[in-house]
């Protein structure tokens, strides 16, 4: 795949007007509603019930607003892979202008693709990739670089020594396994530092606590936690709350949510890796419009890495400045 910057992927949305096309529409029912012979864009998340993905249809409403078109952010409740399978469906029989998908099970959703592109709707990935599939191109986060940009952090935390565990929302998740796979390479770097555990949240906050709260009881000299997932780190600093232990025990994880920013002030969290799920959603809509146009510059396996910021204690008031 060849890969490119945000500025290089914004130069290549090339900017388009359409009158007389309809405003936004943000949707959380499992099925699209047709708008006539209006081009209707839809973005089907892992979830609703992440913070996550308030920023990311924000950003989807806003660039909608810029554009003169509808878009639609429709998706399960929770992370469910099955229910997810099952709105793409319904998706499908409204034959959208163009699709946006971010997969709780990449293997769920291929026939889904196949289908699409047969039936000439153009599919990306956003957020987590679908390899071997059918899709034009993934835009979102480098996650292999951020996982190693949350190891190296938490490394800095616990002074380059000591026992760290992982809690990860889903092994599933192409996204989330490649970020674990990032926090390995970093703590590889680190021969003083042993990761003692890696469990699996089911991208619960309630099954993240339960899971550090085991850790905790096995390892009571535990040095570090990171939480993979959008719902791991809450749970974390929720177990490191009910033992005693913020500050005691460093915790890295992923997303300025109001969890995570709220863990941070209270002195659980010691470091949260920004992604930028406001701007993905953006320029994922403009993308989109352009393939349903037929005017990309972009090719066929595209690549936009959006990028991560690490925010800490020191930055966290500046960052909730700019961030937009």
């Amino acid at each position: 795949m060849r890969k490119i910057t945000i500025a290089a992927a914004m130069l290549a949305a090339a900017a388009f007007a359409l009158s007389g096309c309809s405003a936004t529409t943000t949707e959380t029912s499992p099925a699209a509603e047709s708008t006539g012979d209006k081009p209707v864009y839809v973005f089907l998340p892992k979830s609703l019930n992440n913070p996550y993905w308030v920023d990311a249809r924000k950003g989807m409403e806003d660039e909608a607003a810029k554009l003169g078109v509808t878009a639609k952010f429709l998706g399960p409740d929770t992370d469910d892979a099955a229910a997810q399978v099952a709105i793409f469906d319904s998706i499908l029989a409204t034959k959208p202008a163009g699709i946006a998908i971010s997969p709780n099970d990449p293997a769920s959703v291929l026939d889904n693709i196949a289908k699409a592109t047969a039936a000439g709707i153009p599919v990306i990935a956003w957020d987590g990739p679908v390899p071997n599939s059918d899709v034009l191109g993934y835009i979102g986060t480098d996650n292999v670089a951020a996982g190693v940009q949350a190891g190296e952090a938490l490394a800095k935390s616990v002074g380059n020594k000591g026992k760290v565990a992982v809690v990860i929302g889903s092994l599933s998740a192409v996204n989330l396994n490649q970020r674990l796979e990032g926090v390995k390479k970093a703590l590889a770097k680190h021969p003083d530092i042993q990761l003692v555990a890696t469990e699996v949240s089911g991208e619960s906050v309630a099954t993240a606590q339960t899971a550090s709260e085991t850790i905790l009881q096995a390892n009571p000299d535990l040095a570090g936690f990171i939480g993979i997932g959008g719902s791991d780190l809450p749970g974390i600093a929720g177990a490191l709350k009910s033992a005693d232990k913020c500050g005691t025990v460093k915790a890295v994880g992923f997303d300025v949510v109001p969890q995570g920013v709220e863990g941070m002030n209270n002195g659980c969290v010691d470091a949260l890796i920004s992604q930028k799920p406001f701007g993905m959603t953006a320029q994922a809509l403009q993308i989109l419009v352009d393939f349903h146009n037929k005017s990309s510059k972009l090719e066929k396996d595209f690549v936009v890495d959006t990028g991560v910021v690490t925010v800490t204690p020191d930055t966290l008031a500046e960052f909730q400045k700019t961030a937009h």
